[in-house]
Formats: C-alpha cells, structure tokens, sequence
C-alpha cells in the first residue's frame, strides 16, 4: 500500500498552491481532516485525521495522501478537479451511457482502489461515476513521470484522463492535463492527440457511441451577439485574407470592447446621430467591419466568463480547428479564479452548447 500511496503523494505535491489550497479546503469539508484538537477527543476510528499545522501546506498533502482512509478522496477529486485541457463533442447513443458502461464491464468507482497504473491507455481499467443526476465521469488512470529537482531523479506520479458526459445535452468532453515533464516527454503535442485519439477509438469502438464534431462556424457571430451575456470575447487572434494578422485584446474593465473593430462599432453606436447625417459613410464603414470579420480566420478565441466577484470570473481560451479540423481545444486558464473544481468547466462547455457557439456537425469517423 505505502508504495501505491507515495504516487498520490508525488501527485499532488507538484500541484499549484492555489489547488492544493482547495483540497485541504475539501477535506476539511468532508470531515477528513482537523486542525482543531477537541475534535479528536471522540471515537478515534470515526475521528478526521489531527493535523497541528495549518500553514504547512505540503505537510497536509502528504500526511493525506499516504493515509489510506484518503486514498477514496483522492480517487473522487481526480473526477472533480479542474484540468487543464478539454475537447468536447457531441454524441448520440440508442441507450443510457451508464448501460452502455455496464456492457463494457467498466467498473463504478466505489472503495476499490487500483493499485497498478498502466503506461498507456490502452491497458488501463476505467471506472465511472455518476455524480449528478444528468453528468457521468470516466476516468482513466496512467502512470507518468516527471524529474525531482532537488534530486534530478524521475519520479513516478498518476496522470488522470477524465470524460465527462453531460447526458442532459448531449455532449461530452475529453479532459486532461499538461504532462509534467516535458523534457521526459519531448512530443508532449503528439501525446495529447494520442490521448484524444484513444478516447475517440474507445467512445465509438467499445461504448458504440455515436460523436460528432463541434461545428463552430457561427461562434464567433453568437459569443458577440448578446451584448447582455456576461460571456464576452476577451481576445481573438484574427488572419486577414489581406494575409496580415492581428491580435487583439480587450481592457479589463466593464465593457470588455475589443480593440479597433470592437471600438469602431461602439463609435458607430454611440455617435448615432453624427453618423445618421452620412449614411454613406456609416454603410461603407458597417461594411468593411462585416467584411473583415466574415472573411477573417480565427484560429483561436478567449472567451470570458464575468462574474461581479472577480475571484468567480474566469477566462477559455478556444482553439479552432485543431489536428486537421476534426476536433477543438479548450485550454481552462487559472488566473486569479478561486474555482479550482470541475464546476466552471461544466458551465462553459454547457453554454458553448446550448447558445449555439458550438452546434452539432458531421459525424466522427476513426
């Protein structure tokens, strides 16, 4: 056991501050641990784990994780934790997904812990989840390595693939994280389409899901339509057809205006009365604006997610048409949001869906 535990250990100490941060946060919420002595003087088999310093994170982190009365905890929060990377899809099945698990004799992940991680996907037992009455989660846990510093030596810790079903909408996401190593893993790019990859050939071949591509060809037309919608646009990479390119950002403030084209519209809007007495020159400007967005290539979007507590708000950047058109990236970026869980990525890959920035396209094939 203390050997299968170390790789929780090793995992989790070379997390952020901020995520290891939120699972003390977590396990204090699940009555796991305490900093607190008198609640310890009760039942000791029922008792959280007494920890007598607060302000040693990593102390807490590895006094957890190789406490097997957490290892549960730490199987869950691989499901529930915020990652790094998404490709999402839609998809269509002739029964429940969760029948369709039982069918392919994928576990639901209960007490059982796996003690022996593959190297590669296609060796690894899955377990699922369901963790709401509409989302399903699958999991799929690899061994990896990354290099000790201190050391200079590789030092072996989990690397979890999660897909995650939303049942309600139909849609589904691949989530995963960056690769520790990268000097261990020189052609991390290739191993992240090999991930995606796997899942596809895993989701069709033994699930026989149905997927389809997210078509996002009136994205950019919907993220910029409802000037009410707290999700704004907050950067774009735009290639001209003139063949030059810009890359614009809005301010961080209320109005969130993209620079330029974003800034000449709202000119148009809030002077209408000067431009009303040349309407000429408001078409022809209307329309070179059109016309640049139209004709423009976005190979990739920051969508902003605002909240009025800027802890809450938080930022996706969406990447178009990657490895030869078949699938989009979403890369869930951390910034100063507090919400290190898997809820904000939930939300955005439910509204991307369901606004119709991302509408149901032609059928997979692999």
């Amino acid at each position: 056991m203390g050997n299968f535990l170390s790789f929780y250990k090793n995992t989790v100490l070379n997390y952020s501050l901020a995520m290891k941060k939120a699972i003390i946060h977590r396990l204090q919420q699940k009555n796991l641990i305490t900093f607190d002595p008198q609640i310890t003087l009760g039942n000791q088999s029922d008792s959280p784990l007494f920890l007598p310093n607060k302000d040693d994170i990593d102390s807490t982190i590895v006094e957890t994780t190789t406490d097997k009365k957490c290892s549960q905890f730490y199987e869950e929060w691989e499901l529930i934790k915020l990652y790094k990377y998404s490709v999402p899809f839609f998809f269509d099945t002739d029964e429940p997904v969760e029948k369709m698990l039982a069918k392919a004799e994928v576990s639901e992940l209960g007490s059982q812990i796996l003690r022996t991680l593959p190297a590669e996907l296609k060796d690894v037992q899955p377990v699922y989840k369901k963790v709401a009455d509409q989302t399903v989660l699958v999991k799929f846990v690899l061994q990896k390595s990354y290099t000790d510093r201190s050391t200079n030596e590789l030092v072996d810790y989990r690397y979890p693939v999660v897909i995650y079903f939303d049942l309600e909408n139909k849609c589904l996401e691949i989530r995963y994280d960056a690769i520790k190593n990268r000097s261990y893993y020189p052609n991390a790019g290739d191993a992240y389409s090999d991930i995606v990859s796997y899942c596809i050939k895993w989701l069709k071949n033994i699930l026989k899901i149905e997927l389809f591509k997210c078509d996002y060809s009136q994205a950019i037309d919907k993220l910029k339509g409802a000037t009410d919608d707290p999700v704004k646009i907050y950067r774009q990479m735009m290639l001209l057809n003139s063949g030059g390119s810009a890359d614009l950002t809005a301010a961080m403030d209320e109005d969130s205006v993209l620079p330029f084209i974003g800034e000449l519209r709202e000119l148009i809007t809030e002077n209408e009365e000067v431009f009303s007495k040349s309407p000429e020159i408001t078409e022809l400007l209307i329309r070179y604006l059109d016309d640049k967005e139209a004709t423009a290539n976005y190979p990739y979007v920051y969508v902003q997610w605002e909240n009025p507590v800027v802890s809450q708000s938080y930022l996706v950047k969406i990447t178009f048409g990657f490895s030869n058109r078949e699938y989009t990236v979403l890369q869930h970026l951390t910034g100063t949001c507090k919400d290190l869980e898997m809820g904000r990525m939930n939300n955005a890959i439910k509204y991307l869906c369901t606004s119709g920035t991302f509408t149901k396209g032609e059928e997979l094939r692999c």
